[in-house]
């Protein structure tokens, strides 16, 4: 047997290649077949430790219940007796996805019996191929002379073939090769997982040469492997080409696993995959992180059904999908965007109006107007005027604690008020349970997970009164302030920041809420109720109501009404989709680094201290920008909120401005981010100073 034909990465020029497989073309080759993993893909990672990653995200699937070691110790066991089964048969030496799936699920239901990941071996299989794919994608990258090699053979028309001994199956290798941007390279794929046939014993060369109808010496082969690429092909009577990575070689040889937890190699990592540039860039790696925390915790609880609120949650909602989909592959937990709002949600959820006493609304709203009571309960504008006509009270001024007001009370009193109370709160209750049924989620049983940007749960509140407290709620949020009675069944939790648990750097997160608020706006206005077509023919011309969805429920269709708000949409698609943009391209980054680095995460102190910077420390044009945004309030009181900061002040005004501030501190912390209070105060200059102070006080000299 003649010795190949060797070629050496970083050593031969691809061009003296190109020169060679040639003049092998002009000698006969009519298939140029290309090995995959350390010719064509080199991986960052030594090779086996893939698995091992794998194993990390199993071990989160299964709620950490078993941890990765012992997950990866029964993954070999399971790999050596399928090999030998399939030596002993008289197959090859390999084992293959998909039966490994499956004996690793028996294995899994015998430790820990029943399992929401492990019900359905089908659905289990395909996410254990989902992750494997997954990985092998984010660890590797091209080896770019054998790449311009493969571009050059096309170009000039030659007939190119994939040929891998792997156990994942063909149609993963079309998405690693996409992944390497390397989609249409090759006329077929052959891979030993489908065929139970390997190059390792020369048969899948022979199915190769019967399937394409050619001599053995008609093929090249293109590979790293002694034994597979070269001595084997040579044995079947194919010519070879013996591609030598030395580099490669030696990186795998000195890999050490440990460099992955390092915290230097970490932070680095993450600092590579953070914005460095844009308008308040830090709100996307916050963001990664209540998401990352988020998924983290609904694998804990073995969540398999999870509802975003609108509005905020129709970008949480997107970052959540997007993650799932580079660490996973695919869902593991289903993820529903339900329109609703406190308004939406508020009608539905009280007593008969004997019975209730409107504490929920006035708790956190007491000095309104009748209009903004009426509005609350999702009563149009012109029928809540009729209505105040009817009781005889002024609707529009608003009155100090409304609850104890002589005009209330006339309003309670008034048949007319009374009626379309009853009517409304059963129909929107009706309506409302028909239009989360129809998600297809038994939460009966299972309960409901829901997340919203934050801060009471008031809308969490709603819906768990519209299911008469029975239905077993869990709420995520970016931040949670308790402010309420807890109510067993009903429990909430703030992911970056909570005042009822001891999470890190609380004043950091809490420091300009409505940041949140703003930088996660909807494409869509605010939901406003749920009507049949009936019952919408009826409602006032003036609604300013559009329909957001139509669902077919058993008494017929519904629709999912939502506000038609032209100034929100409008500075929705001028200056906060583009944000957005950058902050869904962000965190594929940081997934994608996330996935390298086996789940590892940097301190949660570089996290706080990207966001303590455009906090604490923002720039004028970010000031500037936040001035220019807004947002309708809809619920409690109706208007339109910004965060303009027009003030003309004297020099006595700012001086008698900040000697009050400096006596009361406690003027910037009122709700409002303190830059903008301060240039409210004519105090502009002094937020500097103070964001250096708020700094130090979080992270010291360091």
């Amino acid at each position: 047997m003649t010795s190949p034909a060797t070629w050496t990465i970083g050593t031969d020029a691809p061009s003296r290649i190109c020169q060679h497989l040639q003049q092998q073309a002009q000698n006969g080759v009519k298939f140029f077949c290309f090995d995959y993993f350390d010719t064509l893909a080199v991986r960052e990672i030594e090779p086996e430790f893939t698995k091992q990653l794998a194993t990390r995200l199993h071990s989160l699937l299964l709620g950490s219940k078993l941890p990765p070691e012992q997950l990866y110790a029964l993954r070999q066991q399971i790999e050596r007796e399928l090999s030998a089964a399939s030596t002993a048969s008289g197959g090859e030496l390999e084992f293959y996805m998909e039966p490994f799936a499956h004996a690793y699920r028996l294995q899994l239901l015998k430790q820990f019996g029943d399992i929401p990941v492990l019900n359905d071996a089908n659905s289990f299989a395909e996410l254990i191929l989902r992750i494997e794919t997954t990985v092998e994608k984010a660890v590797q990258r091209p080896c770019v002379e054998a790449v311009q090699v493969l571009s050059w053979l096309r170009q000039y028309g030659l007939r190119t073939i994939l040929v891998s001994d792997f156990y994942l199956p063909g149609r993963c290798f079309t998405e690693m090769l996409a992944n390497l941007g390397l989609s249409g390279q090759f006329e077929r794929i052959y891979v030993s997982a489908d065929h139970g046939l390997a190059k390792s014993s020369g048969r899948l060369y022979e199915k190769i040469c019967a399937d394409l109808g050619c001599q053995p010496d008609e093929l090249l082969m293109i590979g790293d492997n002694s034994h597979s690429d070269v001595a084997k092909a040579q044995e079947k009577g194919l010519r070879c080409l013996h591609l030598l990575n030395p580099a490669q070689k030696a990186f795998y040889h000195q890999w050490d696993p440990a460099q992955l937890d390092a915290p230097g190699w970490v932070r680095q990592r993450f600092d590579t995959a953070a914005a460095t540039s844009g308008l308040f860039k830090e709100t996307g790696t916050s963001l990664w992180l209540f998401t990352w925390k988020l998924l983290y915790s609904l694998l804990q609880q073995q969540a398999q059904d999870v509802f975003f609120f609108s509005k905020e949650g129709e970008f949480l909602k997107i970052l959540f999908d997007q993650m799932q989909a580079d660490l996973f592959g695919r869902p593991v937990v289903r993820s529903h965007y339900l329109l609703v709002s406190r308004k939406a949600a508020f009608l539905a959820s009280l007593k008969p109006l004997d019975e209730e006493d409107f504490s929920r609304l006035f708790y956190f709203y007491r000095n309104i107007s009748p209009r903004d009571f009426l509005l609350s309960l999702n009563i149009e504008e012109a029928l809540a005027a009729d209505l105040c006509q009817q009781a005889g009270i002024d609707f529009q001024a608003r009155l100090p604690d409304l609850p104890n007001q002589p005009a209330f009370r006339q309003l309670l009193a008034c048949d007319a008020f009374r009626d379309l109370y009853e009517h409304r709160r059963s129909q929107q209750r009706r309506n409302f349970l028909a239009y989360l049924t129809s998600f297809g989620v038994d939460y009966e049983r299972d309960g409901l997970t829901i997340v919203d940007v934050g801060w009471k749960g008031s809308i969490q509140d709603n819906i768990w009164h519209i299911l008469g407290g029975k239905v077993k709620m869990q709420g995520y949020y970016a931040g949670f302030l308790d402010a309420a009675v807890k109510q067993p069944g009903n429990g909430k939790q703030g992911l970056l920041f909570d005042n009822t648990s001891p999470l890190p750097y609380f004043n950091v997160y809490n420091n300009n809420r409505s940041l949140f608020e703003m930088m996660l706006g909807a494409s869509h206005g605010s939901a406003d109720g749920y009507f049949t077509d009936e019952e919408f023919i009826w409602l006032p011309d003036n609604h300013r109501r559009e329909i957001r969805q139509r669902i077919q429920t058993a008494d017929g269709e519904l629709m999912v009404m939502a506000l038609d708000m032209p100034e929100e949409r409008a500075l929705f698609e001028a200056k906060i989709k583009p944000l957005q943009m950058q902050m869904l391209a962000e965190s594929k980054r940081l997934n994608a680094a996330f996935l390298r680095l086996g789940w590892v995460l940097p301190r949660l102190e570089w996290f706080a201290r990207r966001h303590a910077r455009m906090v604490f420390l923002p720039t004028r044009q970010e000031i500037e920008f936040f001035e220019s945004l807004y947002h309708l309030e809809n619920f409690g009181v109706f208007e339109y909120t910004d965060f303009r900061t027009e003030a003309n002040l004297s020099l006595k005004e700012r001086w008698h401005n900040f000697v009050a501030m400096r006596k009361n501190p406690a003027m910037l912390e009122m709700g409002t981010w303190p830059p903008i209070i301060l240039r409210r105060l004519g105090l502009n200059f002094y937020r500097h100073i103070n964001g250096w102070r708020r700094h130090w006080r979080e992270f010291g000299q360091k």
